[in-house]
């Protein structure tokens, strides 16, 4: 098993703050990613509920894919009813805490948790224990008290489905499909598959709601897993290419952040390439890459924050009508996670290198990211 955190000299500066996307209007392949990614990254684990939810959305994904049509009307209906399943009830913005009555579990007891699956299915990290339950960092970062829950140890791998909730769709394609979906489905598949290879995992959203930036970085050093992988989908659209424009960035200076973002990239190009009658974009310089803002810090808050070793992968263009469509079907949710699985359990289990470098580091500045004044926290149960 390697050891899952960045290199001593690696280790980059920890800066507060969230980012949000690019315009969609601006920006080029050239300038590095034309769009932020957030607004605002083996011992085995018991399968918990959420995994039923897993199938679910991957059943109604499978069903509605069948119906489809090219026509961009019909695919935004039939993508708005696929992941309509995997919404939640959140609370107003003026309410900064949720509370759920206290129970006895022998569980919270014994295990030294680092979070708590709460009855409602949402990921906390645990910040201290209380008289009537435990003291837990919620998705919009507010402290709330949780006295029920499934909780959570140690990790190895820690998902985080990008964007989610009303303020963050993400990129939106030709045919209504919404980036934060999409993200969410295949973060999913992808632990359905790790669960079954024994791999212990945890997501930091398991439904459409909002999550800080901060909140989801600092999960995964909180479980002490040893990579943080954030699912996104690309926009604005660059140039035609003959193969998938995957895009996987990583942490400047860390040669394991490296090696996990060359075998992702490597898995997804390779599987991704398998799928037939799609026409794909790509930057000049899509690959596996640095990007670094203008003071040379790490761009993006999900490489930057972390201790943990992440990457964030950017699978492909949401933004390309050819491959919005594609995003749509279940084949597609199917291809994706099985290659990020494949590449996972290659990053711990083999020395395999991966490929796709880019030498050359990209410069981008993202703008703000999500506040806490309209992040809403869902409700915990």
């Amino acid at each position: 098993m390697y050891p899952h955190r960045r290199e001593e000299h690696d280790a980059g500066s920890r800066v507060s703050g969230d980012e949000s996307r690019k315009t969609r209007q601006t920006g080029g392949p050239h300038q590095g990613n034309p769009r932020t990614v957030e607004w605002a990254e083996h011992p085995v684990r018991l399968p918990r509920p959420g995994l039923l939810r897993t199938l679910t959305v991957l059943s109604l994904i499978s069903a509605a894919a069948a119906c489809v049509d090219t026509a961009g009307d019909d695919v935004g209906t039939t993508s708005s009813a696929t992941f309509a399943v995997m919404t939640t009830t959140t609370t107003s913005s003026d309410t900064t805490t949720s509370t759920v009555e206290p129970t006895t579990t022998t569980a919270f007891d014994e295990l030294a948790a680092g979070a708590v699956i709460t009855p409602s299915g949402v990921v906390v990290a645990i910040l201290d224990r209380g008289n009537t339950g435990f003291i837990v960092r919620t998705p919009c970062d507010n402290k709330a008290t949780v006295g029920n829950g499934e909780p959570v140890g140690p990790v190895a791998v820690v998902l985080d489905p990008g964007h989610g909730g009303p303020v963050d769709s993400g990129a939106v394609g030709a045919n209504g499909l919404r980036e934060a979906d999409v993200n969410l489905a295949i973060a999913l598949a992808t632990e359905r598959l790790l669960v079954q290879r024994g791999i212990s995992v945890i997501l930091t959203r398991t439904a459409d709601y909002a999550v800080r930036i901060g909140v989801r970085s600092q999960l995964a050093d909180d479980l002490g897993a040893e990579m943080l992988v954030s699912i996104h989908h690309n926009a604005p659209t660059p140039g035609p290419s003959t193969t998938p424009g995957t895009e996987i960035f990583i942490q400047s200076g860390s040669e394991r952040s490296r090696r996990l973002g060359g075998l992702i990239w490597e898995h997804v190009v390779t599987a991704l390439s398998g799928i037939q009658d799609v026409d794909w974009s790509a930057a000049p310089d899509s690959g596996v890459l640095v990007v670094l803002n203008t003071s040379g810090e790490d761009a993006y808050g999900m490489t930057r924050l972390p201790e943990t070793v992440a990457v964030l992968a950017e699978l492909a263009y949401i933004s390309s009508p050819s491959e919005a469509e594609m995003l749509a079907t279940s084949q597609y949710i199917d291809t994706a996670s099985d290659a990020l699985a494949d590449a996972i359990e290659t990053y711990l289990e083999k020395n395999d290198l991966g490929a796709g470098y880019v030498d050359e580091p990209r410069v981008f500045n993202p703008l703000p990211g999500i506040s806490a004044d309209v992040c809403e926290d869902p409700d915990l149960g």
